[in-house]
């Protein structure tokens, strides 16, 4: 899987670049057709680990950012 990464999400091994797509999946079927262009993966700036909270922070172009946790959820 790791040739095929995003290069934002490059340093994340394959369960949590997998955690990320999954996550991401399920949080743009949450959101309307015209918000989701702002929320592409091609939109993606920046994706850092949070240890303390076990999430991943996704970062966006349009400065929105969110948790996205290992049950799925995002916050």
């Amino acid at each position: 899987m790791s040739n095929n990464k995003l290069p934002v999400a490059s340093h994340l091994n394959d369960s949590e670049y997998k955690l990320l797509l999954t996550v991401y999946a399920k949080h743009n079927s949450s959101i309307g057709l015209e918000e989701r262009a702002q929320y592409n993966l091609s939109e993606v700036t920046k994706v850092e680990r949070n240890t303390d909270e076990i999430c991943l922070e996704v970062y966006y172009s349009n400065g929105e950012w969110f948790k996205y946790y290992p049950n799925g959820t995002w916050a």
